[in-house]
């Protein structure tokens, strides 16, 4: 009898060997010559130097000066703000607004994102004088979008300046009634620009069709970062400053999934050496931190599993506000009060988004070993778009839909489908999917769409249904990318012909890592498989594996059938997994996926 019962069943990835981006680094030796000098230089082992060049060649990196940079830990070359359109012009309006001592509203959005732009706004202003405040809208009664309710607070508190950040750009009629009241709107966001975008006076925004900044791919909060740099340049206390606003820069990016490459990858590491200990760490993500259990050192992945989680969980089932409130506090006691808070309201979305996702599974059937809908009514299921449709909180749909398009290897669409009014939903889409343009092509059909590649949102009449399903199903089919679940590997080595810490070195020497820079994966053949222990309710399996002589311990999240290959020789694609427990740091493998030696790939 399986071990896995009613559970998830075994992956459908295929597994491929990455290629090298550049078609001339195919000798590796020749490269691992070439780049000899800048390995060393970077303290990599020369036992290693061949495996780094793989990799460094798999990302592009086969120049030795650019792969010195990308190794060098000291670099801290960032772009200047002012290439960045209209933000010459807002920044010099904020300055003036700060040696004043101005009213300024800034609106975020509710999500990670929004929420640590508009923080990153709120502590560069006040730092500098303004007296800034925020407003966030509410998921349910707002959307996404400058709310008309932060319109109203302006003129209420006579506010003559509002600053939108990770929104407003599609948001005409707001930003004409802001106007209308005598208040300026500066926009602050990376959202798709349309054929005619909101009249405000300052669109920050790196999609414009002038725009020429040389990195374009920020979020919301990386942009209000590049406007804080030009509010806080000539601060006495501007290096230190920007390190703690680098935190909340990485939180909002890593969370909207942002490459971690070119200026990014530059804010992510001065992040990741403040909350190390090199400078002062947010008293909210602080208290955040303790009261989550989390220890370091702090790697990239302490936003996605611990910050942005609780972050987000707040919009996600309620009121973000507390959430904003956090950011900028700085009182250590209210500080360790909203934290609690917040992890509280996290334990809550953790069940309500498990028991969604769990329904969602079972109508697409991906409970069992087929993958068809036995729903049709509420689920559809075409070769380049699975969508399906519930009651669910509006809050779970994005990570209900970036799971199972993690599974199934196409974009998806979550739809929350209430008693009366407009279908609510969030799109979720692979690598090398444009979320945005599938919208936009779709846009006769909606009432209201946001987006960019890898996500996106959406609202429509439950009438529609069909009519919006089957155009995003042939915008995305038109885009062209690989519709098939696979596992790209970077390494493929003999279980054991590296030690365990080896693999572990080669990971430091590409961190950080993220989108655009992912963990390396290794595919490791022949291990043994010594034993396998059922956790987390039985969903989850933890491995014990011989890798050539040496025990090495591993996890597998939702396979539970690993059990019926204990005992046997399995190949599986891993990434090495770093983390400390009560003060003890270990390494183990993370198992993306297992099969028993010698099966297909």
């Amino acid at each position: 009898m399986s071990a896995r019962g009613g559970a998830a069943a075994p992956s459908r990835r295929r597994w491929t060997l990455s290629p090298p981006r550049d078609a001339t680094a195919g000798d590796p030796e020749r490269l691992t010559s070439t780049l000899a000098a800048t390995l060393a230089a970077a303290g990599l082992p020369e036992r290693l130097h061949l495996h780094i060049s793989a990799l460094l060649a798999q990302r592009g990196l086969t120049d030795p000066a650019d792969a010195g940079r990308f190794l060098d830990t000291r670099d801290a070359t960032l772009h200047d703000p002012a290439l960045l359109p209209d933000a010459p012009g807002l920044i010099a309006r904020l300055r003036a607004a700060a040696a004043e001592s101005e009213p300024v509203l800034v609106v975020g959005d509710f999500d990670a994102d929004g929420l640590t732009g508009a923080a990153i706004l709120i502590r560069a202003l006040r730092a500098a004088g303004a007296i800034a405040e925020g407003y966030i809208p509410q998921r349910d009664a707002d959307g996404h979008g400058i709310p008309e309710g932060a319109i109203s607070a302006a003129v209420e508190d006579g506010v003559e300046l509002l600053i939108a950040v990770d929104c407003g750009t599609a948001d005409r009629a707001r930003v004409e009634e802001a106007r209308d009241a005598g208040i300026l709107v500066g926009i602050v966001d990376h959202h798709a620009v349309p054929p005619e975008p909101a009249r405000a006076a300052w669109l920050v925004n790196p999609n414009r069709p002038d725009a020429t900044y040389p990195f374009p791919k920020l979020a919301g909060s990386g942009l209000a970062f590049k406007i804080a740099q030009g509010i806080l340049a000539d601060h006495p206390e501007r290096r230190a400053l920007l390190g703690e606003l680098s935190v909340l820069a990485m939180i909002g990016g890593i969370a909207d999934m942002v490459p971690v490459e070119d200026e990014f990858r530059v804010i992510v590491r001065s992040a990741l050496k403040v909350l190390n200990g090199a400078g002062q760490t947010p008293l909210g993500i602080a208290a955040l931190l303790r009261s989550a259990g989390a220890e370091g050192p702090y790697r990239v992945d302490v936003v996605g599993f611990t910050l942005a989680p609780r972050i987000n969980s707040a919009g996600r089932l309620g009121d973000a506000r507390p959430a904003l409130d956090l950011l900028t506090t700085d009182d250590p006691d209210e500080a360790a009060e909203l934290a609690a808070q917040l992890e509280a309201i996290n334990t809550e979305r953790r069940s309500t988004s498990r028991d969604a996702l769990e329904e969602a599974r079972a109508l697409l059937g991906l409970d069992g070993d087929l993958f068809a809908a036995t729903d049709p009514d509420r689920a559809v299921i075409a070769p380049s778009l699975v969508a399906i449709r519930g009651g669910w909180s509006v809050g779970v749909l994005g990570l209900v839909a970036g799971r199972i398009a993690e599974e199934v290897g196409r974009p998806v669409l979550v739809a929350h489908q209430p008693e009366e009014g407009a279908l609510r939903c969030s799109v979720r889409a692979p690598r090398g999917f444009s979320v945005a343009a599938a919208l936009e092509r779709s846009s006769t059909l909606l009432l209201r769409h946001g987006g960019h590649d890898g996500a996106g949102g959406c609202s429509f009449e439950s009438q529609h249904w069909a009519a919006v399903i089957d155009a995003l199903a042939t915008s995305f089919a038109e885009q062209g990318a690989q519709i098939e679940p696979t596992l790209a590997v970077d390494l493929e080595l003999v279980a054991g012909a590296l030690p365990l810490g080896d693999l572990a070195t080669l990971v430091d020497a590409l961190a950080p890592t993220g989108i655009g820079n992912p963990d390396p994966l290794f595919l490791l053949n022949a291990a043994t498989l010594t034993s396998v222990r059922l956790v987390g309710d039985g969903r989850h399996a933890r491995l014990t594996l011989d890798l050539g002589g040496v025990t090495a311990e591993g996890i597998a999240f939702g396979r539970p059938d690993a059990a019926d290959l204990a005992g046997g020789s399995v190949d599986l694609v891993a990434r090495v997994s770093r983390s400390t427990y009560r003060g003890q740091a270990r390494t183990e493998l993370q198992v993306m996926d297992l099969r028993r030696s010698g099966e297909p790939r």
